[in-house]
């Protein structure tokens, strides 16, 4: 069954009252290189490590599990189909005997993997009743941003058909109904394709968000044509070179234009309070200023009631977050303003998670109200780093004096 399908995922314009996200856990068996491990979630949950360590396979499972919570009677399987009634077991039945169809592979592949709902009944219900649409902004999505049309798998698939001699008719519904991509990549295309419909909704409740990264980020407007679809910016700088800046296509923006369309797109029309917003890499394309820019960013979303899970490799994300943690110290307001920080970037030490994903395991880092995220493992890059930099520098100077 084509559960990619499924698209039906966002409530109406008005803005929710449900509870973050906090103390749901979830174990894991042999998923992708990662032996086992297990990490609670909060209302900011941030998943660190070096490449190739699974971090990914984690965000496509767990936006997988509250896509079935969130509109359980809407996908096919095991769940309940009464609005709000869903089983545990019957959850972890159907995230595990589907775990090939979200990564879009064979389960041979996926051999005994298994993601695991670690929490009790009453814990499921009160997530249920408190439901948390999940949206998931991919590590690919500059490219999707350019391309979302052509990658649109319908279509893909009728003009592969309608290019043949003869057309066999099952194996067209085949491909229409199927998708090459992982599920939430291929959600992601299809919420792409929606895009003027999304508009007609009006403005969400995270509005202001999204003018406060036009304003700080990216320093334009964007804007979607609702019946071509294209995707335009316009620069706020009124001139360049003595000649007034016009609308540019989204492919001859800068990189962190391209970057930052989806969010500012989800944020404006669709974010409501208590979803679950998940984002592979934010830093990606961001200048350091814009990385720490946007880890301030993502602490104004926890604090007006949105939940965020991110991987990164960021150090100027992490090291941004433990400022504002720091900064969540009674007696801090003088630091706040000195170095004009404003109330609502500041990070509760309690609503943070970060997980280390290394040597096939996930290992919590501690977080201190008085230290932040104890993230060792960007340290002991830095550390070294630091350390050839300098023996480089100091053994050319002893060169320079012998000679």
């Amino acid at each position: 069954m084509a559960h990619w399908l499924w698209l039906e995922w966002f409530h109406d314009g008005r803005c929710s009252m449900s509870k973050q996200l906090d103390n749901m856990t979830f174990k894991v068996e042999s998923l992708g290189v990662v032996k086992e491990g297990k990490f609670t979630q909060k209302p900011l949950t941030i998943f660190c490590g070096p490449n190739n360590s699974g971090k990914t396979w984690f965000m496509y499972s767990l936006y997988y599990t509250y896509r079935l919570l969130a509109r359980p009677k809407k996908d096919p399987g095991n769940l309940d189909e009464t609005k709000h009634q869903c089983s545990l077991e019957s959850l972890k039945s159907h995230i595990n005997e589907n775990l090939a169809s979200i990564f879009n592979t064979s389960k041979e592949l996926l051999g005994s993997a298994r993601f695991i709902p670690s929490f009790g009944e009453e814990e499921l219900q009160e997530r249920m009743d408190n439901l948390s649409n999940p949206f998931l902004i991919p590590a690919e999505r500059s490219g999707l941003h350019l391309f979302y049309r052509e990658l649109s798998t319908r279509r893909t698939a009728l003009l592969h058909h309608a290019s043949k001699e003869s057309i066999d008719l099952h194996e067209l519904l085949q491909d229409v109904i199927s998708s090459p991509y992982a599920i939430p990549i291929s959600d992601y295309i299809t919420w792409l394709n929606q895009l003027a419909e999304n508009q007609r909704g009006g403005c969400s409740c995270f509005h202001k968000h999204g003018e406060y990264l036009k304003r700080n980020l990216v320093r334009g407007n964007y804007k979607v044509d609702r019946s071509t679809r294209a995707i335009t910016f316009k620069p706020y700088q009124l001139k360049r070179d003595g000649n007034s800046t016009k609308s540019l296509g989204l492919h001859m923006t800068s990189s962190t234009v391209k970057s930052l369309f989806g969010l500012w797109f989800y944020l404006e029309y669709q974010a409501q309070t208590g979803d679950l917003l998940m984002i592979d890499e934010p830093e990606l394309n961001l200048h350091p200023e814009n990385q720490r820019r946007i880890a301030r960013f993502l602490a104004k979303l926890v604090n007006a009631g949105l939940n965020i899970v991110i991987s990164t490799h960021s150090d100027y994300i992490i090291r941004e977050l433990n400022s504002l943690i720091m900064l969540s110290n009674k007696g801090a307001g003088d630091l706040r303003k000195k170095y004009k920080y404003e109330d609502d970037e500041v990070l509760d030490s309690n609503k943070v998670g970060a997980y280390l994903f290394d040597d096939r395991t996930i290992t919590p880092f501690e977080i201190l109200p008085s230290d932040g995220i104890v993230a060792s493992t960007f340290d002991e890059v830095i550390r070294g780093l630091n350390e050839v930099n300098d023996d480089i520098y100091y053994g050319l100077q002893e060169m320079e004096n012998e000679q």
